[in-house]
């Protein structure tokens, strides 16, 4: 699994992890390293939320987030 891209937030996160999903992208995501903590306290991470994808889909899925 490769990182293609760092969310924001949670929010934006679970939004494009559905969109890879629904375009037949397996996907996570977690929170970036040192994140945590902020993110347990305030919801949203300072350090954003980091999207993984299989290596073989990394060029789709970037395609994808761009053109949305």
């Amino acid at each position: 699994m490769v990182k293609i891209y760092n969310a924001e937030n949670v929010v934006e996160a679970e939004a494009i992890v559905s969109l890879l999903k629904e375009n037949g992208i397996p996907t996570y995501h977690q929170n970036s390293p040192g994140g945590v903590a902020a993110h347990s306290m305030s919801g949203f991470s300072l350090y954003g939320v980091d999207i993984f994808v299989d290596e073989a889909d990394a060029e789709k899925a970037k395609k994808l987030l761009v053109e949305r």
